[in-house]
């Protein structure tokens, strides 16, 4: 089959070999395909792999390495064919990773109240954030693993006092997120309706862990693999530009990650 390892943009017709990395649960998954259709919007993949099983949902991004390409898929159902069209045009880059959420869906008369002060919404629902000092970079690794135990003693303790709260929220933890200085997907146990508005609390692994707390509009419900989960598309509608800044400078701290990741396998 012919390549596409080349650094400049090769047509995509049938029978090109592909070098391709995608997110799968908390695994990066590199491995090798073909294209068996393609047209002007759709291509038809097939890839190699012996878990027939592993089907990545739809709205996965699929990276075509050394080549600068990026398609989300569409229809999975076929696996290991997938259905998929090309990113292009995106304001912001996105990147998928294994994340903890919190989220609540907002009333909207608790919404058309507090829009102007959602710092009141979040904390009726969320409590206080936890406040952590940002560090850009560790070199330590002893310090790296202090913070990180901290971290995890913190998390259970917030366990703990989750239990307790009146107006209780829904943890999304152990799952694929794919996220952008525009909005989140992410696995949600209930469904909601388009339109909605979630209070979101994120939880970005910086060089410290870093809380984001945002609102955000549903665009797109799909049903989970996961039997009573839902695939939940949201895009921010509350986001500070300072915080806005923060998830794109994690999302490029992922995409460096990723590239170092599929480097070492290419």
């Amino acid at each position: 089959m012919e390549s596409i390892n080349e650094q400049t943009q090769v047509e995509l017709k049938p029978g090109t070999g592909l070098d391709i990395s995608f997110t799968y649960g908390d695994k990066v998954i590199n491995t090798r395909g073909h294209i068996k259709s393609s047209s002007d919007e759709v291509i038809v993949i097939e890839f190699e792999v012996d878990d027939k099983k592993m089907t990545p949902p739809v709205g996965t991004d699929i990276y075509i390495l050394k080549n600068s390409i990026c398609y989300n898929i569409i229809d999975s159902k076929d696996f290991p064919e997938v259905k998929a069209t090309r990113v292009c045009g995106r304001k912001y880059l996105r990147v998928d990773n294994i994340l903890k959420v919190h989220y609540k869906k907002v009333s909207q008369e608790n919404y058309k109240k507090y829009r102007d002060r959602p710092i009141v919404i979040y904390k009726n629902i969320f409590g206080e954030p936890l406040k952590t000092p940002e560090i850009e970079e560790v070199d330590l690794r002893l310090l790296y693993e202090l913070i990180y135990q901290a971290n995890l003693k913190m998390d259970r303790i917030l366990d703990i006092l989750e239990d307790k709260r009146a107006e209780k929220y829904a943890v999304s933890k152990n799952e694929n997120v794919n996220i952008s200085g525009a909005g989140i997907r992410f696995i949600a146990d209930q469904a909601f309706s388009i339109g909605d508005i979630i209070a979101l609390r994120i939880f970005l692994p910086l060089a410290t862990q870093t809380q984001i707390d945002v609102l955000g509009e549903v665009r797109k419900v799909t049903k989970s693999e996961k039997k009573g989960r839902y695939c939940i598309a949201v895009k921010f509608v509350e986001l500070s530009e300072d915080d806005r800044e923060m998830i794109i400078r994690y999302v490029f701290k992922r995409q460096r990650e990723i590239i170092r990741i599929t480097s070492d396998y290419t």
